[in-house]
């Protein structure tokens, strides 16, 4: 080992010990966790590459054949819905030569999957159909095309890039139930995209505190009120709920709305926004009428994509005049996003100063805290499991 990687894996190390010290003596996590570029490709493999992703809603791929692809570092994805309407995940790279196979972010296929360079086939299930003028001794059994985990829950879509890796059941064991809230079932109003210039912790980070709330989201300030919120933290999760404040009764511009709660929510449900952050890449918003997600992904150590999604359940998606009654939840979070989005880059632009150096967290910052126990240990662990370290 050289002497160069010796330093970097002993300031590693103490930079991931030293957030296991209890709550009121620990510090936040080194600056340079959020800004090296060989962290964020330590990142990739030991963490992202050995975790469930959120990569999408079932309702994305509507019917047989319809395709999503994403990219995950230098990971090509591909997701598909088969002719039998069984959802499958491959690497998106064929097994010839590794020409990515489709370019679009989504649409639906005609038929086979078709490489652009020499034209192998590959059937909706990951066989190798066809390949041109191959020999008599070619087995085309051989050479299917590579398949990630993928498994469903609640109409999330989940991929693994581990063949080890446990079942999503087992990951998510102790996330709380979503069932009364019909998570399943619901469907997609409306879906944002935004490209934010920072490190996919900090925005991981701001989602998990409201010490910020009252400064940066008058809005969300108004009518929501941070005092009221409690906190869990799981194995797979932490967040808990917050209350609206009294004369309102959801998140919107106005703080009301004319849309009918969730059907089968009564009493607290009816008052609160419970919040989840589900490690690495989901966080959940529950509101008593609709579903707000965020599905996190790293682009760059110092660029992340968020995709941003508004769910209520079909009567409602169906309801006269709906298009007018969502447009103030969709503009609440919008404008609380960019909110974030804006304070976010701004702690990344702070993080790259040698000025800056590890700090305290507030008393109200326990998810924070929770979220950076969990990054340490989750990293150290695809450490401990790799062959094949980053740097």
């Amino acid at each position: 080992m050289s002497l160069l990687r010796s330093q970097r894996d002993g300031e590693l190390a103490a930079g991931l010990a030293a957030i296991q010290a209890p709550f009121e003596q620990a510090q936040t996590l080194p600056p340079y966790l959020y800004t090296s570029p060989e962290i964020f490709a330590l990142e990739l493999g030991a963490l992202f590459g050995r975790m469930w992703l959120c990569i999408a809603r079932e309702e994305d791929l509507p019917q047989p054949r319809s395709y999503l692809t994403r990219r995950l570092g230098d990971e090509q994805l591909l997701v598909v819905r088969d002719e039998a309407g069984q959802l499958r995940a491959f690497f998106n790279v064929c097994r010839h030569r590794g020409a990515r196979l489709i370019d679009a972010p989504c649409g639906r296929l005609r038929g086979a999957i078709n490489c652009p360079y020499h034209k192998w086939s590959y059937a909706l299930d990951g066989r190798l159909l066809h390949a041109p003028r191959a020999g008599p001794t070619f087995a085309p059994e051989d050479y299917p095309l590579r398949s990630p985990g993928l498994e469903t829950r609640d109409g999330f879509v989940f991929i693994n890039l581990d063949p080890g890796a446990a079942s999503l059941a087992h990951a998510l064991a102790d996330l709380p139930s979503l069932a009364r809230y019909r998570v399943g079932s619901l469907r997609r109003a409306v879906r944002h995209e935004y490209t934010i210039e920072a490190n996919w912790k900090v925005i991981a980070e701001n989602y998990g505190e409201c010490y910020h709330c009252q400064l940066l989201h008058p809005q969300l300030h108004r009518i929501s009120d941070f005092e009221t919120g409690s906190f869990t933290a799981g194995v797979c999760f932490n967040g808990g709920p917050m209350r609206l404040r009294d004369g309102f009764t959801t998140l919107s511009m106005s703080g009301n709305t004319a849309l009918p709660p969730i059907r089968g929510l009564t009493g607290e449900d009816l008052r609160l926004v419970r919040y989840l952050q589900v490690y690495p890449n989901l966080t959940l918003a529950l509101h008593p009428q609709y579903l707000l997600t965020h599905e996190l992904w790293p682009v760059s150590p110092t660029r992340s994509r968020i995709v941003c999604q508004w769910l209520v359940p079909p009567s409602t998606l169906a309801r006269p005049g709906f298009d007018d009654d969502v447009t103030g939840m969709i503009e609440f979070w919008d404008v609380t996003n960019h909110q974030d989005w804006a304070v976010c880059e701004r702690v990344q632009l702070g993080l790259a100063s040698v000025g800056c150096v590890p700090g305290p967290y507030h008393q109200t910052e326990r998810c924070v805290y929770a979220f950076d126990q969990w990054y340490a240990g989750a990293l150290r662990q695809g450490l401990d499991a790799s062959t094949s370290p980053a740097w």
